[in-house]
Order: structure tokens, then sequence, then C-alpha cells
């Protein structure tokens, strides 16, 4: 039965690469009232040409012709202090593979402001963003007549995975984080800085969940704020969990390890460890001048190839999310 569905995903994954879709780009604005923006790589009939955005170039069409039909729509969240375009060798292939795909810029949480990084308010708006994000695509005449309402799915790294969890029905509260934290003070993950230093105290629980949304895509994912007993019962969408085997940033036990314990008694759950990647791997692959200013999110573990990884990483990401979509017989 693996066999048989291993095969099946390769001839979905190389039939749609043989027919792979140019890719729009725009930029919307006043997503919320919190000053949301977001970016939208869509399917196009446009020519699309190289446009340089900071250090990256996209093969593009901006403003393009939306193409006729309509698509499945990812909503990718970004980690702490950074932004989609730190995703685009994902979104790219997702469109390419005939998604519509949104990349909202977190308010005070992103690569221009993160002074929301670690607050309780921080931990709050993210999932908001998230249902704002769909709620102005469903609200825009370009893309409104173009998703596939049924086929809706989020993707989220690293505190983007916790977002992602939450608008998929998973329960969280910032007394599990802070009580970890507490108990363990030596431990190094970022979550548990404001903790140690008294800025994050307020006991909260964040129940956000979006019944819009079919299907998620976590990678390296923070898990600490669902650590109470009931946290993922409301979570009935299928999931894939992207585990980095050498990931720097978050202890496994108390993040990857504690959303499979919840979520695969669930059912719906597919989880894959990608071999001695780094929590920063599943960002895009930065030019060599920038590595030495960006520092840890540039770097990966002595042996992985990044780039490589880029190459093939989202095509496995739409694969899944192709299959479980799809209505099922």
């Amino acid at each position: 039965m693996n066999d048989l569905k291993i095969a099946l995903a390769f001839i979905i994954l190389t039939s749609i690469s043989a027919n792979a879709h140019d890719v729009g780009f725009r930029r919307l604005d006043n997503v919320s009232t919190n000053g949301l923006s977001m970016f939208v790589l869509y399917p196009t009939t446009s020519k699309p040409k190289s446009v340089d955005f900071g250090p990256f170039t996209l093969n593009v069409a901006i403003g393009g012709a939306m193409e006729d039909g309509r698509f499945p729509f990812a909503v990718l969240s970004h980690g702490s202090g950074s932004n989609g375009l730190s995703y685009k060798d994902i979104a790219l292939s997702l469109v390419h593979h005939g998604f519509i795909v949104a990349m909202p810029l977190h308010p005070h949480n992103n690569y221009l402001d993160n002074s929301l990084e670690g607050q309780v308010e921080n931990y709050v708006n993210r999932p908001k963003d998230i249902s704002a994000s769909i709620d102005k695509l469903f609200a825009t005449p370009t893309f409104s007549a173009h998703i596939d309402p049924q086929k809706i799915a989020v993707l989220g790294h690293s505190i983007g995975g916790y977002t992602a969890l939450v608008v998929s029905g998973a329960i969280a509260k910032t007394k599990a984080l802070i009580d970890l934290c507490k108990s363990l003070p030596t431990l190094a993950d970022p979550y548990c800085a404001p903790v140690l230093s008294g800025e994050l105290t307020q006991n909260i629980t964040v129940n956000s969940k979006d019944t819009r949304i079919r299907a998620q895509v976590l990678m390296a994912p923070v898990g600490a704020l669902f650590l109470s007993k009931h946290a993922f019962d409301n979570v009935d969408i299928p999931t894939l969990l992207l585990v980095a085997e050498k990931d720097q940033e978050l202890t496994a036990a108390y993040n990857a390890q504690v959303i499979k314990n919840g979520l695969e008694k669930m059912g719906q759950f597919t989880d894959k460890v990608i071999p001695n990647a780094g929590h920063y791997s599943f960002l895009t692959a930065y030019p060599d001048s920038l590595k030495a200013t960006l520092g840890v999110i540039a770097q990966d573990p002595q042996g992985f190839d990044r780039v490589e990884f880029q190459k093939s990483i989202g095509d496995q990401i739409a694969t899944y999310l192709i299959q479980v979509l799809s209505p099922h017989t």
C-alpha cells in the first residue's frame, strides 16, 4: 500500500511539473486594522520576468492576470523576525503546482519591526492574521472567484507553526510555556527568554480555530504552548509535521514531540524528520554576501545543502497537500 501511495504521488508530481504554472505577484495592504499587509503569489497567464526583491530575484508577473479556474489556497506564516519571501522557494513551488499562496507579514514580529517577539499580544494576534488574510482574499475580486473554498491550507515555520496549529484548532496556553521555562531555567529555547526576564507573565488561552482550513503543514514548529492535556482535541484536519533533525533552536521534547504525541492519536497525521537539517534550513538560501551579516538564520549543520533541499521541499509539500485536499471516494 505504501508503495502504491508513493507511486501515485510521483505520478501526480510529474504530471503537474510538466504543466507548471507561471507566477503572478501582488501586494495587498490594509488586510486588517493592525496594519497587516501580505504578498500574494498565484497562477497567471501573463508573462513573468526577473524582478529583484532585496537580495532575492523572482521570476514573476507583477500584477499579472489570474488564470481561469479555481485553485487550492495556502497561507504561509513566517517565523519570528522574518518575512514571507524568506520562504520564496516553497511559495513558488506551490504556485507552480497550481496553488494561490498568501504570505502575510505579521505586524511587530517581522524583519522590519520585531517589537512583539515573545509577548502575549503576539501569541494572540498571529492566528488572527491568518484568518484576516483568508478574509481579504475572499473579499478581493481578483482572487475570490478563483479560490476553491474546500481546499484551504495553512503552513507555518517555527512560531509560524504555532500560528498554524491554533487556526487549525489547537488550544494554546501561555501558562504551559511559563511553567516549563520556570521549571527548567537552563532551557535555551528562545521563547523562554521573556519568561525568565519577567516580560511574559500573563496566563492566557488562545483558541482561534478557523474552520475554513482543511490541512496544515508544520515546519520546525513551536509546540511548548500546547503542553496541556486537551490541547489538540479540536484538531481534525490532515497534518504534515516536518522536523529538523538538528534543530538548534527548539528542544524536540517540548515542541515537535509534544505535537506528535498530541496529533498522531487523532489520525490524519504524517511526520517526517529531515536528516541533518537545522531550524533555519526551511528558509530560502541566502546570497553568500549576506551570510556573515545574517548569522545563524543563514547557517545549516555541516554537510547540509540548503540549496538542494529547497529545490525539493516545496514539491513535497505541494504533493502532500494535493493528496489530502483532494476529495476521497
